[in-house]
């Protein structure tokens, strides 16, 4: 069984989608477009201190026939905190530029950020066929036709790193800069949801080792359209339990609206606040925890090992 914090954030989660869809079905109509959403809702650990990180999907040349302001104003009404202006979310996105855009130059944050949190922690909002189609194009275009049976899904496996380092490195650099509001809420967000999704991305691509590339693809697609915490769960079963306890720390503080504004007075140069230390320290041994399941379950050769070494 979950924790408590776990399952209430995720009927919280599950209440809230079902009436973000039925409320889009009943005002949209087409099916050029897909809704999505990403953040503590996609992950299924919303609570009401949750904001809302959605954006559309559509084919470039369907642009014009996304409603931007009916999907802004039918959401904005159902949940109070809205995305970052100017950020990658609320916005709409090119599949070509989701699916095809991976690496060099043209691979901006934005389109990172977008790409690995709808692989990694999505839920439809709109039109699940288009969103699952899209899913599908992207996870053949981590896993092409020669991807042997030996190896793993080690492409995804680089691209979830990088995302995860570029997402720390920039933290810090904010921090530095002075930039990073709200400093202890995000640097726990790191230490905790952050590292759910870059381990959950790991364990998907683990678990594809001895699949051919179609296997690979359906185990890919299986997996991560769990989400992390469940990813989690059907890998590792009650193994994983000891991390979840944890998780579930780190959950409640952020739920508690009088814990939360006091977290959000503390900046970097108070870090050895106590009730933030006591939150870094369980950060610390989630750490450990998701360290230990990794090595219990793949062993020396496992290709995962070499994968995250080079």
């Amino acid at each position: 069984m979950l924790p408590d914090c776990i399952r209430q954030n995720q009927d919280y989660s599950a209440r809230h989608l079902q009436d973000m869809r039925e409320a889009l079905a009943a005002h949209l109509h087409g099916s050029a477009f897909c809704v999505v959403v990403t953040g503590s809702f996609g992950r299924h650990e919303a609570s009401d201190q949750s904001d809302l990180d959605y954006f559309l999907i559509g084919r470039e040349a369907d642009r014009k026939l996304a409603p931007y302001k009916a999907v802004g104003e039918i959401l904005s009404a159902m949940v109070a905190k809205k995305p970052a202006i100017g950020g990658p979310f609320s916005a709409y996105v090119p599949a070509e530029e989701l699916v095809n855009r991976i690496g060099l130059d043209g691979d901006t944050n934005s389109i990172t950020t977008r790409r690995l949190l709808f692989l990694l922690e999505c839920e439809w909002l709109y039109n699940e066929p288009a969103k699952q189609a899209f899913f599908n194009e992207l996870i053949a275009n981590y896993v092409t036709e020669n991807v042997t049976r030996d190896s793993i899904a080690r492409f995804l496996v680089n691209d979830v790193i990088r995302y995860y380092r570029t997402i720390s490195v920039d933290f810090e650099i904010k921090t530095r800069e002075g930039h990073a509001k709200a400093w202890a809420p995000r640097r726990l967000k790191l230490v905790f949801s952050r590292k759910m999704l870059y381990f959950g991305g790991i364990i998907a691509a683990a678990e594809t080792a001895g699949f051919d590339f179609e296997g690979k693809r359906a185990k890919l697609a299986e997996l991560l359209q769990l989400p992390p915490i469940i990813r989690l769960q059907t890998v590792f079963g009650d193994q994983s339990n000891a991390a979840l306890e944890l998780y579930d720390h780190f959950l409640a503080a952020l739920n508690d609206p009088e814990t939360r504004q006091r977290l959000e007075k503390i900046d970097q140069n108070d870090r050895h606040h106590p009730e933030l230390r006591k939150l870094l320290d369980d950060g610390k041994q989630f750490s450990r925890e998701l360290i230990n399941l990794l090595k219990h379950r793949y062993d020396p050769d496992h290709p995962i090992h070499e994968a995250l070494l080079m």
